[in-house]
């Protein structure tokens, strides 16, 4: 029925060998007042638009739908507002070609913008109105806001992606602990033969030389595996109930002392004592990661911002965020304005050794093991990113319920000293941190980057270092081995060896070697101050 009696299209009938009749009715003034009724009080948007698509008809709720107050006020403003309102002209124009074509559409989603500024999603049932001469007099249909349902539609899409995720993430560590178990068990016996062989070839340097070789390449084979076990969650470390506001400060610290000046790092961190469950030099880690991973993608000038705020999911926000239980959470998030990811990279973003960088830049192991790690202390990673805009990484860590004492005192004053330490780290960053702590002291530093630099340096005068501090993992030559060579020039040498929580070596190891301090990285202001005070005070006695 069209509406007040306008003449519509005849519809098609099954009795095709009937000719069309155009039949004329006067509505009576009773008809007239229904139609009236219903098009006024109608739930639905109902309209009537010229050929040229301007307005003839609005009911209220269509005026409604678009944010005018009246059907009036629609009807004399539409006009100036509709290159504002059509989002998509070339939706619009298929809309009117399926009119002109079939006469009528059926089910036609599109978005428009309202007055207001708001985006809405729009169902649309229209059919084409012709004159008795076949032309066209004008269209007239339905519209229905649907925007809610879109809204759903596409949140539930995202939390079935987060879900699919999820289950192949699930799929790769099962993977990866399985590789790591079983390559754990073929490497062990090399890496316990190469050194049993290094001990007894004592003078031969040439067999040293290659017994070294093969070490070092097991040694890195143990450290891949370490990863892979982080991934798989085999590596959990010792969960305790911290802070994250120092690790992060701390992180952000030696972070910014590496940048290059071309990028700014941007802090919008308050303070936050909240306690969450972790091991703080995992999540360390994590943050790392994510940093690297942020300064690697700016090529040009760009900025990076770290934040750090409490958050609360239920069920339904909470899957949508990394399938993440329903509870409150601390979110660390790293931002960035580099090159972006594709989007259709972003689902491999966390498999190992995936990358956007070249083969010769990244393992791809970064994100995996953060991902792990994160997963691991019941939380998650989230991304966002945009080619040509930059990424959004957020790390998700839920609170526990108990509070750490803040009024506890952390450690006791900084020891002043005068002794000469030699520092041997391939890593600047840690070169810096350590001298910006230590010099103020009062403690003359040496610091090399390489193993051969160090012993060159330790052959000079073997008695004149209070203090050795090595990193394991070092090129040419391990910490370890460093440390059997340094102690076979000079037995009472001082060492401590520090590596990474994925670095093949235990404190028993070490001992055998002849190092009695084994620390782990990272090591925050505190833990250093204490080891070396450790160490220099242990070699007084």
């Amino acid at each position: 029925m069209c509406l007040l009696g306008a003449y519509c299209a005849p519809m098609s009938t099954s009795d095709s060998n009937k000719s069309s009749r155009h039949i004329h009715v006067r509505p009576s003034q009773k008809d007239e007042t229904d139609v009236r009724s219903f098009f006024d009080n109608s739930v639905e948007g109902m309209f009537r638009k010229a050929r040229n698509g301007r307005f003839i008809l609005a009911n209220p709720a269509l005026a409604k739908i678009f944010g005018y107050p009246s059907p009036g006020e629609m009807l004399r403003n539409f006009p100036v507002d509709q290159d504002n309102v059509t989002l998509d002209a070339g939706r619009f124009l298929d809309l009117l070609t399926e009119l002109k074509k079939k006469g009528e559409v059926k089910n036609f989603e599109m978005q428009f913008r309202r007055r207001d500024g708001l985006l809405m999603w729009v169902l649309i049932n229209a059919r084409t109105v012709y004159n008795v001469k076949g032309s066209i007099k004008f269209y007239e249909g339905t519209l229905v806001d649907i925007t809610e349902r879109k809204d759903a539609e596409t949140e539930q899409a995202i939390i079935d992606e987060q879900i699919r995720q999820s289950q192949r993430m699930e799929a790769i560590g099962i993977l990866a602990g399985g590789i790591a178990s079983d390559f754990s068990t073929l490497i062990r016996p090399i890496v316990s033969s190469t050194e049993s062989a290094l001990k007894q070839s004592s003078g031969n340097e040439q067999v040293q030389s290659n017994l070294n070789t093969i070490l070092g390449a097991a040694n890195s084979s143990m450290a891949l595996i370490k990863k892979f076990q982080t991934i798989s969650r085999q590596g959990q470390g010792e969960m305790r109930p911290t802070t994250l506001q120092p690790v992060l400060a701390e992180a952000l610290s030696d972070f910014r002392s590496i940048l290059p000046p071309h990028i700014l790092l941007l802090e919008e961190i308050s303070a936050n004592n909240r306690t969450v469950l972790a091991d703080a030099g995992q999540v360390r880690q994590i943050i790392d990661n994510l940093l690297e991973n942020a300064r690697l993608s700016i090529t040009d000038s760009g900025t990076i911002t770290v934040r750090m705020a409490e958050v609360e999911f239920d069920e339904r926000t909470g899957a949508f965020r990394a399938d993440l239980i329903p509870g409150k959470y601390l979110r660390v998030t790293v931002q960035d304005s580099g090159v972006g990811v594709p989007e259709q990279l972003l689902p491999r973003i966390f498999d190992p050794f995936f990358t956007t960088r070249g083969a010769d830049d990244a393992q791809g192991l970064g994100l995996a093991v953060a991902h792990g790690i994160a997963r691991a202390h019941d939380g998650g990673i989230t991304v966002l990113s945009e080619e040509g805009l930059g990424s959004t990484f957020c790390l998700y860590i839920p609170f526990y319920e108990q509070e750490i004492d803040q009024s506890r005192p952390i450690a006791p004053s900084p020891r002043l000293g005068s002794e000469r330490i030699l520092l041997v780290s391939p890593e600047e960053q840690e070169i810096r941190k350590w001298r910006s702590l230590l010099v103020p002291l009062g403690y003359r530093i040496e610091a090399v980057s390489g193993s051969v630099e160090a012993l060159r340096l330790f052959l000079e005068s073997p008695d004149t270092f209070d203090l050795i501090i090595l990193t394991f993992a070092m090129p040419q030559m391990s910490g370890l081995e460093l440390a059997r060579i340094l102690l076979g020039v000079h037995p009472e040498t001082r060492l401590v060896l520090c590596a990474d929580p994925t670095d093949p070596i235990t404190s028993e190891i070490a001992m055998g070697a002849g190092v009695p301090t084994l620390a782990h990285k990272p090591l925050d202001t505190n833990s250093i101050f204490q080891l070396v005070q450790s160490a220099l005070e242990d070699h007084q006695e």
